[in-house]
């Protein structure tokens, strides 16, 4: 167990220390206040989210209302257990998450006149709604799902934090509204069904994820990152309470200067190390999970430098030696003396986690990452409760690829047409097809299709999976949306574009990135692989203080000279072992294109079978046993689009075949 350092324990003494927690919320409400249909559904509810919370349970109830909530419990272990009421049982809560200021708000509060009863950080939020209503939410620093009944105002407040870290879903139809953390949970209210939606799908398809609102079923919704829903007077009220739009760079930035560049960077560190700092206090043993990459070795650094010589660190490693990393995590645990645990990935390990995605992702997601990322929790589960992790700094910071290649595009567009064409563009198909974890033809490839498209539209072709046409060819004519072919997919994007002004492609990219790829992709994949091993994970690098200060830095200062993250490497370089500020971007990458023909041949050619997919209806069995066979025989590397159609069969045959019959109309 790692004892955090006196600096930081000294804040909560032990008497006083609060309870933070991972749950699962979920809750039934009739927006007449009638007495509500099916109400000890919500008990089955909450059994089917025991995974996100198996210390303890509880439930509220009223006759138009009930709540039921899991909890894992990671501070204050004897007390805080859910739901929680003020003073007078006025105001009830449940949810899911950690306030990580609320310290600094106790104090406030009870410095105007609150009482408390509890250690608990979410009876902190109780307060703060009872001075601010539904304003509240602007001043809490964490992650979090939230449900709150105001029994006075007959009100309820559904909400998630500003990126998007802890879930939610509803389902509404006629008077009834019913929420919880997993699609899973709300299958257990009866009328809640299972037909798919067309449009989500395709959407899936091509960005990998579901973006939100929507999900694989038409009648569920999840609700969107920094969002509240108000129900009252049986009105419902969706609408933003934090935008990230508001804290972006102004276009036409001049030149950044010597002497503000040194200030920004110290700013930066100073904002690393709160986050890193609010984050460190568990009664709990706590790790974090190490890729040998920039992001997670910063944390390691950090975390040393609270508790030196007792942190622990969990990495994957990889037989495939271009995919392996384990070489620079262990370079890393050897400089900051931590007990490192590695964990090797295997076929026998990969068949597992392949099962695991199956049968607990109850909405499909095409990041191959999810399966090492779920063995690695279920991994460091043996030896810690809380586990530290980098998401979101190549967001804010310009941590990827693709945005070379926005450089490189302007420069390619000023070449002479004839040259594009007929010289530089074949160039991708002279290549030999790669297995690796850099496929350069596939990368060149995708660079000429998409280079003269509008910025954002290009960038999104970048980073999917099918492109706009092969999504049309994968589905089949039933079942495609009725919109135009190959535009409907861009419908996410432009709505989360709408009204923001960006400084340059760069910082509409990264902005395209936090709001899609990182909500619904990334932050999904870790909070479904932890959860499901009842780990909880954080993430400093989304503390919104950081957020807001990162989207304001300049673009010069995130991709400068084809260097990524050229200001935050420059930030943390007296930190790191100069090798990893220098290294090449990896990612976590994950051998896909050479286990599909191998060790996973067998299960695509079962799962993708042209005699299943034409009996479903819902993939075009010709386009994808097309793309299989030039896979299998190594025309192509077509991994970026097998993967995604392999796990939305694998999903299908467990959460709509394997279940119920299915009406696609």
């Amino acid at each position: 167990m790692i004892v955090v350092s006196a600096p930081i324990v000294r804040h909560w003494p032990c008497a006083t220390r609060p309870s933070f927690r991972m749950c699962g919320i979920c809750g039934i409400l009739n927006l007449n206040f009638e007495p509500v249909a099916h109400r000890d559904r919500v008990a089955a509810m909450s059994a089917r989210l025991v995974h996100r919370g198996p210390d303890s349970h509880g439930r509220f109830e009223r006759p138009w209302l009930a709540f039921g909530v899991r909890r894992l419990k990671i501070i204050d272990l004897t007390t805080g257990d859910q739901p929680l009421s003020n003073e007078t049982g006025d105001v009830t809560l449940v949810y899911n998450g950690e306030i990580y200021n609320h310290r600094e708000l106790r104090e406030n509060l009870e410095q105007r006149g609150h009482q408390f009863r509890t250690q608990s950080d979410g009876e902190v939020i109780l307060h703060l709604y009872e001075d601010r209503g539904v304003d509240c939410l602007g001043e809490l620093n964490g992650m979090f799902a939230i449900a709150l009944w105001d029994e006075p105002a007959r009100r309820l407040m559904l909400a998630r934090d500003r990126a998007g870290e802890k879930p939610l879903y509803y389902w509404q139809q006629g008077q009834t509204l019913v929420f919880a953390s997993e699609i899973k949970a709300l299958f257990e209210y009866p009328e809640v069904g299972r037909t798919l939606d067309p449009q989500a799908i395709s959407e899936y398809l091509f960005y990998g994820y579901f973006p939100a609102p929507r999900t694989p079923f038409r009648e569920i919704r999840k609700l969107p990152a920094a969002h509240r829903m108000v129900v009252e007077r049986g009105r419902i009220t969706l609408e933003p309470f934090w935008r990230l739009r508001d804290y972006l760079c102004p276009p036409r930035r001049s030149r950044v200067g010597r002497g503000e560049q040194t200030s920004l960077l110290d700013g930066l560190r100073q904002r690393l190390r709160q986050a890193a700092i609010s984050r460190l206090v568990s009664d709990v043993p706590l790790g974090v999970f190490l890729s040998g990459g920039v992001d997670s070795s910063t944390l390691v650094a950090l975390m040393s430098e609270l508790s030196p010589g007792k942190v622990k660190t969990f990495s994957v490693a990889f037989a495939e030696r271009d995919f392996d990393e384990a070489r620079y995590a262990n370079l890393v645990a050897r400089h900051f003396h931590t007990k490192h645990h590695v964990l090797r990935v295997d076929e026998q390990l990969l068949r597992q986690g392949l099962d695991w995605m199956a049968h607990h992702l109850d909405e499909p997601l095409a990041d191959p990452a999810v399966i090492p990322t779920f063995l690695l929790c279920r991994f460091a589960r043996a030896e810690i409760t809380v586990a530290l992790s980098g998401e979101g700094s190549d967001e804010l910071f310009g941590g990827y690829p693709t945005y070379l290649g926005l450089r490189l595009a302007q420069l390619y567009r000023r070449l002479p047409g004839w040259l594009r064409r007929r010289v530089l563009a074949p160039l991708a198909s002279l290549l030999p097809t790669s297995s690796g974890a850099v496929p350069l033809n596939l990368y060149l490839r995708r660079f000429f299709d998409h280079v003269d498209e509008d910025p954002a539209r290009r960038h999104a072709n970048w980073f999917g999976m099918l492109a706009p046409a092969q999504v049309d060819d994968a589905l089949n004519p039933g079942f495609r949306p009725c919109t135009a072919p190959g535009q409907q997919v861009f419908a996410p994007l432009e709505h989360w574009l709408g009204g923001a002004r960006f400084e340059d492609e760069l910082a509409e990219a990264l902005y395209i990135d936090f709001g899609m790829y990182l909500q619904d992709n990334l932050l999904v994949k870790v909070d479904r692989a932890s959860m499901a091993c009842s780990l909880e994970l954080r993430t400093p690098y989304l503390d919104h203080r950081l957020i807001e200060f990162a989207s304001g830095l300049p673009s010069r200062l995130k991709v400068r000279w084809g260097r990524m993250k050229y200001g935050f490497k420059k930030a943390v370089k007296p930190w790191l072992p100069r090798p990893i500020v220098y290294r090449q971007k990896r990612g976590f990458s994950v051998p896909i294109a050479r286990w599909m023909r191998g060790s996973l041949r067998p299960l695509l050619e079962e799962t993708l079978s042209p005699t299943q997919l034409h009996q479903d209806g819902i993939l075009n069995a010709t386009f994808v046993w097309r793309l299989w066979r030039e896979h299998r025989e190594g025309k192509a590397d077509h991994r970026r689009a097998l993967w995604p159609l392999l796990c939305f069969q694998l999903w299908y045959d467990r959460w709509v075949r394997g279940v119920c019959s299915t009406t696609h109309a």
